[in-house]
C-alpha cells in the first residue's frame, strides 16, 4: 500500500528523507516534488526501477529515463566525449531546470540509454531532491509523475491517484516552483540543440552556449 508523507520541500525532516532514501536503496519507487514538476523515481542502481517506472507512466520503452545528479561532475562520471559548451551550460544553469543530454559512459547501463547511446542528466535546484541523492548514495532515475501524454503535475493535488497508488512512497510538498518541466538540450554534437522548451527559455540556453565560447 502506498504511503503519503507531507513535507516542507525547503526544509524536509531527516525522518522523511531517510525513509525515502531507504525506499530508493531497496529498489522501491518514490514520487517527490522538484523545482519543475513532480517526479517518479528510483535509484540508478535499481534492477527493477527503470521498467517499473516505464510501466507506471505507460512511457514508450525507447525513451530513456533522465537522471537527477548532485553536481556538474556527473557530466564526466556518466558522460563521455562531453563538449566544452555542455560544461559551460551546466556551470551557468545547474542546479536548475536544464536537462543536458550527452553520450553515455560505460558505467551507464544500456537500459538507461536511447538508440544513440545517450543519457539525460539534470542537477535539480531543490533541497529535498539533493538530500535524497546524498542520502540514497546514488543518482535518481526519474521522469515526470504522470501518465505519458497527460500534463505533468505542478502540485501534489494534480497527481493522478493511480500514480500515487503505484508508488511505494509519495512525498507531498505542495506546489512546485516552476510548475513546468525542464528544458532539454542535446549536447552530443558540435552545437547544442534544444529539443524541449521548458522552464528555462531555450534562446537563453543557446545564447549562453555560444556567447561564452568566445
Amino acid at each position: 500500500m502506498s504511503k503519503v508523507i507531507h513535507i516542507d520541500p525547503e526544509n524536509p525532516s531527516a525522518e522523511a528523507v531517510n525513509l525515502a532514501a531507504t525506499v530508493l536503496r531497496d529498489g522501491g519507487i518514490v514520487v517527490f516534488p522538484t523545482e519543475t514538476v513532480y517526479g517518479i523515481g528510483a535509484s540508478a542502481t535499481s534492477c527493477f526501477g527503470p521498467q517499473e517506472i516505464i510501466d507506471i507512466k505507460m512511457r514508450p520503452k525507447n525513451k530513456p529515463l533522465p537522471w537527477l545528479v548532485e553536481n556538474e561532475n556527473a557530466l564526466e562520471t556518466y558522460g563521455i566525449d562531453v563538449p566544452e559548451y555542455a560544461h559551460r551550460l551546466a556551470h551557468e544553469f545547474w542546479p536548475g531546470p536544464l536537462t543536458i543530454v550527452v553520450k553515455a559512459a560505460g558505467v551507464v547501463a544500456p537500459e538507461f540509454t536511447d538508440d544513440r547511446g545517450t543519457v539525460a542528466l539534470r542537477c535539480p535546484d531543490h533541497e529535498l531532491v539533493q538530500e535524497l541523492i546524498r542520502a540514497s548514495g546514488n543518482a535518481i532515475i526519474t521522469t515526470s509523475a504522470n501518465t505519458s501524454g497527460k500534463p505533468p503535475a505542478g502540485a501534489f493535488t494534480e497527481l493522478e491517484e493511480r500514480i500515487i497508488a503505484s508508488a511505494d512512497l509519495t512525498l507531498d510538498g505542495g506546489e512546485t516552483l516552476h510548475k513546468t518541466a525542464s528544458t532539454v538540450v542535446d549536447c552530443t554534437g558540435a552545437e547544442p540543440v534544444v529539443t524541449r522548451e521548458g522552464a528555462l527559455p531555450g534562446a537563453r540556453v543557446l545564447e549562453v552556449a555560444h556567447t561564452l565560447a568566445n
